[in-house]
């Protein structure tokens, strides 16, 4: 396809009836040739047109540096519609911007000759007024937009987060989801801070290259090949730039795991002088040396393309300066004007130059962020959910079956480290069931695999004769209460509708902890309590809940002897009473005569399946 240019436009378009400045109005371009001042009026309704039709867009692709940067790529896209606008404004602003050159060359020439041109004073009013209202509104609204992707991609991480698999959750570094959402989204932030800018000021400089062909094509010749080398040059440091600014990243979030480790161990760590050195000596220290040095790199990179783009304007002024007199002589008298234009052009190609490393970097905040959704998109397992299930939570069930059901704990590389199973059990509703056995026996494991938040290996799980799988699993999983020994305590009762917040009251008094935190406005007022206080919180949650199966994984083992006795013998007995299901590791013996039936894991088999409840 022909490239698109100002000047078939002129040819093209027919003269029409201006209606303003913005949106609808007409942009007067001058180009000054043959020392004669033609005027052509564009509307951006016709520009849009053009980039609708794909012109612009192919001419894009001839400008190779921005249009291979994935961020500005990834805005053209996610701006829909409204980007075709933002591209129009800062196309404008760009050609207004280069079109002040003419006029202001056009009016020192005539002022020299003439004195004061009202013409050319009115022309530069108009085009500076132009310019500003279109840089303002290109700019603000890539802000606009970028700030609205960046909430966007949080919102869309998070949910992603909460669809994942329980396995690969456990997996992957939470360092990495915070750096995608928080860091990366401030590259991306200021990144957009210089893309319309940058936009704008690269077709300036079109412009002013199109003015130095109208001058001499002999100096855009050797302008071309100058500015052809720098790009060849740019673009044979930039892949690798961009590799090391990615690794930085990559490296920045695995040291932030180690940072975790000082946070959430710092007890451990105060306590352990040989822990802590190693920790700090071995890990922290060299992984920061590591990342330091990487992030060095990357910058010394960054810089030199910044002093590149700063050297390459100078090289272009010397090749102008030395090189035209020597090929083409009746040039010569217009080194003046042509030095005059690449001065001007110095402000917007740095600008241009400026954005590159800023770009360069949301490139690699941009890979980082796609990899990750990719490898949340991958682990997603609410995608093949059934509208319609027979495994409905709101209706009562029977009878929970587990036949021949295994399961496999690996590491990184896919290698074994634990299996579960295989495992036969049935579970039947209204009945309290205590699983007991060691620590590493496989209880917790059990656990999450009867609850639906991991996927059996083999076997099946049945729901009254309804084998649970991938459609059914989220309207299953709706089954449960649980309380893990690693559970979170959320501060709002989320979910709930109608709360009775006198019943909350009334369980806060019974636990114990009504001097401790309150239910006000909505929410528990004080979180930071005590490992027993908390699970106690956790357990009027959970009671609130009205779940019809309530799972609690050594809920009583950081209990003093009066609530461990209240849990077992009052608590879970009021729950079997309203006819809840109960399922409960623990490893409280005494208690053991509460539970309709026990059972008993060892080395992730159950060896024990009784139908009584007596002292395993």
């Amino acid at each position: 396809m022909k490239p698109w240019r100002i000047a078939d436009a002129g040819r093209a378009m027919p003269q029409r009836q201006c209606s303003g400045l913005h949106a609808s109005a007409c942009l007067p371009a001058f180009i000054l040739t043959n020392k004669a001042l033609f005027a052509i009026r564009i509307r951006q309704s016709d520009l849009l047109e053009v980039i609708r039709n794909g012109l612009v867009s192919d001419f894009c692709k001839g400008f190779y540096i921005p249009m291979k940067f994935r961020f500005l790529k990834y805005l053209w896209q996610e701006t829909g519609p409204s980007g075709t606008n933002i591209a129009v404004n800062a196309i404008v602003a760009g050609v207004i911007q280069g079109f002040l050159i003419v006029v202001v060359s056009g009016a020192t020439g005539n002022v020299l000759k003439d004195g004061l041109n009202l013409r050319y004073l009115a022309l530069f009013v108009m085009s500076l007024t132009a310019f500003v209202i279109t840089k303002r509104y290109s700019m603000n609204k890539i802000s606009d937009h970028v700030q609205n992707l960046i909430f966007d991609l949080r919102v869309r991480l998070t949910d992603k987060v909460r669809n994942s698999s329980l396995v690969s959750f456990e997996k992957s570094g939470k360092s990495e989801l915070y750096a995608a959402m928080m860091e990366h989204g401030e590259v991306l932030n200021q990144a957009s801070r210089f893309a319309g800018d940058a936009c704008s000021s690269a077709f300036m400089t079109i412009f002013c290259f199109v003015y130095i062909a109208l001058i001499s094509m002999t100096a855009l010749y050797i302008s071309a090949a100058v500015t052809l080398v720098s790009v060849l040059h740019y673009l044979s440091i930039r892949e690798s730039t961009e590799r090391d600014t990615l690794e930085a990243l990559r490296q920045e979030s695995t040291f932030l795991d180690y940072i975790h480790h000082v946070i959430d161990g710092f007890k451990e760590v105060k306590v352990n002088t040989a822990k802590s050195n190693d920790l700090f000596e071995n890990h922290i220290r060299a992984r920061a040396n590591q990342t330091r040095d990487l992030k060095v790199k990357s910058e010394r990179q960054l810089v030199g393309l910044f002093i590149f783009g700063q050297v390459f304007l100078y090289i272009l002024l010397g090749a102008v300066v030395f090189l035209l007199p020597r090929i083409q002589t009746e040039d010569a008298s217009s080194i003046g004007q042509l030095v005059a234009i690449i001065l001007f052009m110095i402000g917007p190609l740095g600008n241009v130059v400026v954005s590159l490393p800023f770009l360069a970097k949301a490139d690699a905040a941009l890979v980082s962020i796609e990899r990750l959704e990719k490898e949340l998109d991958a682990v997603n397992d609410t995608r093949s959910s059934a509208p319609q299930s027979r495994i409905q939570p709101n209706r009562p069930f029977t009878e929970i079956r587990i036949e021949h059901v295994t399961f496999n704990h690996t590491d990184e590389k896919g290698r074994t480290l634990f299996t579960l199973g295989p495992i036969d059990l049935s579970l039947r509703a209204g009945e309290m069931t205590f699983i007991g056995g060691g620590n590493g026996s496989g209880k917790s494991t059990l656990l999450k695999l009867i609850t639906g938040l991991y996927y059996p290996a083999s076997g099946q799980i049945l729901c009254d004769s309804f084998p649970v799988d991938m459609g059914n699993y989220v309207f299953y999983r709706n089954f449960f209460s649980i309380i893990f020994s690693d559970f979170h305590l959320f501060d709002r009762l989320y979910g709930l509708e109608d709360i009775d917040e006198d019943r909350v009251h009334h369980l806060l008094e019974t636990m114990r902890l009504s001097d401790k935190t309150l239910y006000a406005g909505g929410r528990f007022t004080n979180l930071n309590l005590s490992t027993g206080q908390r699970k106690r919180l956790a357990m009027i949650a959970s009671r609130l809940e009205e779940k019809q199966i309530y799972v609690f994984d050594e809920v009583a083992a950081d209990q003093d002897p009066v609530f461990r006795r209240y849990f077992y013998e009052v608590f879970l007995k009021d729950l079997k009473a309203e006819g809840k299901t109960i399922l409960a590791a623990t490893h409280d013996d005494r208690y053991f005569h509460v539970a309709d039936r026990l059972l008993k894991m060892e080395e992730g088999r159950l060896i024990d399946n009784s139908m009584a409840a007596v002292p395993l």
